[in-house]
């Protein structure tokens, strides 16, 4: 089970490069990037924050709601915060060809045991439009 999650963690963070391009601009950013960054933050929420029961490993589902105008993709970075607001790990959620006014469930995984409950917060969030 274990196996499969990091699989699913290495698929999701692959997934996410190619969603983004990987050739950034002079200024490290992928082409496309919308230059109003932090109104994409208001496109985000997290839904759910947990430790999973099998893994031990903390999980967060996100809802992702495009409120553009164009069809758009998504890389959501979640931090993972211990009970005295220690980073943990880190994990990403990606929504790909979303639709302006739809809005997707997406789940991001980290990869360390914290040792008791967690907290999420969203640590950086790209948004694309889709060509």
């Amino acid at each position: 089970m274990r196996i499969r999650a990091i699989a699913t963690a290495c698929l999701v963070a692959v997934l996410a490069l190619a969603a983004t391009g990987c050739e950034p601009d002079g200024d490290g950013r992928a082409p496309g990037a919308d230059d109003a960054g932090r109104a994409a933050f208001g496109d985000v929420e997290v839904t759910s924050c947990k430790v999973d029961d099998d893994l031990q490993w903390p999980s967060a589902t996100v809802r992702i709601t495009n409120h553009t105008a164009t069809t758009s993709n998504y890389v959501v970075q979640i931090a993972f915060e211990d009970g005295q607001g220690r980073p943990v790990t880190e994990g990403v959620a990606a929504a790909t060809a979303l639709p302006p006014g739809q809005d997707a469930l997406e789940h991001a995984q980290g990869t360390a045991d914290p040792h008791g409950p967690v907290s999420c917060r969203i640590a950086d969030i790209a948004r694309y439009a889709s060509p």
